[in-house]
């Protein structure tokens, strides 16, 4: 079994570096999600910002203002 995010986090910076040498950048989304996956990848978001926010990685400062630690 792959444990993605030791893996995310082993090859991001390889990743990013290689995209940006090579001058490709991300287009518009051209085709509507299905409801199905855009209720996975809300429910994928709201996790991460619930797990961010126990290990105290993302900080709430205000009604709108946050604060993110990248360490």
């Amino acid at each position: 079994m792959i444990d993605y995010d030791k893996h995310r986090k082993e090859n991001q910076a390889k990743f990013t570096l290689k995209r940006l040498r090579a001058g490709l950048r991300r287009g518009p989304r051209r085709r509507s999600r299905d409801p199905e996956e855009e209720l996975a990848l809300l429910k994928m978001a709201r996790h991460r910002r619930q797990a961010w926010l126990a290990s105290g990685k993302l900080e709430v400062l205000g009604p709108r203002q946050y604060k993110l630690n990248l360490d």
